[in-house]
C-alpha cells in the first residue's frame, strides 16, 4: 500500500504511531500497478514508469526473477508542487539472487559484462530512465548488511534538507502487464 505524500510532499518514513511498529515503516509494500494508478499522474511520469517496466522486463529476461526493488527518489514525491519541476528518473535498488547458470563468479562478471545496458548505470539511465544500483544477494551477509544501510540511509532522506521520507517496494515479478495497461489508457 502506498501512503499519501505528507505535508511536506514526500511519502512519510513511517505510518501509525510510531517509529517503533516494524509494519508500518518504509519501504512500503506495493505493486506495479499501485505505482502506475498513483505516481503514474503525468505523462513525463508515465515515460519514466513504462521505462522502469522495461528494465524489469529486461532483468526477468535474464533470470533475474528472485528478489525485489526499491523505488525512491523525486519519483516517490510531489517534486512538482514542492519544486515547481517534474521527476528526471526513478532511483531504483535491485536487491536478487543470481540466476542459476551464472552463480559462479567469472560466469556472473562475465554476464554482467554482456548486459552492460542493464547493469551499468549510465546506460541504464539512459535506456530506461531509471538510475538503477543492485545489490546481489549472493554476496556476504556483512557486505549485503552494509549495502542495505547504505542505500537506505541514501533514499531515505532527501539530499538539501537531511528530510526522513519513505521509499516503495515490490518484488521483482509484479503485475507489470497491468500498470502497462492502465498506462496506455490513461497516457496513451
Amino acid at each position: 500500500m502506498i501512503p499519501g505524500f505528507n505535508l511536506s510532499g514526500v511519502l512519510p518514513p513511517y505510518i501509525g504511531p510510531s517509529p517503533a511498529a516494524m509494519a508500518g515503516l518504509s519501504p512500503y509494500d506495493t505493486t506495479m500497478n499501485e505505482i502506475a494508478e498513483r505516481l503514474g499522474t503525468t505523462s513525463e511520469r508515465a515515460a519514466i514508469l513504462r521505462g522502469f517496466i522495461a528494465l524489469r522486463a529486461k532483468l526477468q529476461s535474464l533470470g533475474i526473477i528472485d528478489g525485489y526493488q526499491w523505488c525512491a527518489g523525486s519519483f516517490c514525491e510531489d517534486i512538482e508542487n514542492s519544486e515547481g519541476r517534474s521527476p528526471r528518473d526513478l532511483d531504483v535498488v535491485t536487491f536478487f539472487t543470481r540466476p542459476q547458470r551464472v552463480r559462479e563468479s567469472a560466469a556472473w562478471m562475465a554476464f554482467v559484462a554482456a548486459n552492460s545496458v542493464t547493469f551499468d548505470a549510465a546506460q541504464t539511465k539512459a535506456t530506461f530512465r531509471c538510475d538503477a544500483y543492485f545489490v546481489d544477494a549472493t554476496n556476504s551477509l556483512p557486505s549485503i548488511i552494509d549495502q542495505v544501510t547504505y542505500w537506505h540511509g541514501l533514499f531515505g532522506h532527501r539530499r538539501i534538507s537531511h528530510m526522513w521520507k519513505g521509499m516503495l517496494r515490490l518484488p521483482i515479478v509484479s503485475d507489470d502487464a497491468d500498470a502497462l495497461a492502465h498506462l496506455d489508457r490513461v497516457w496513451p
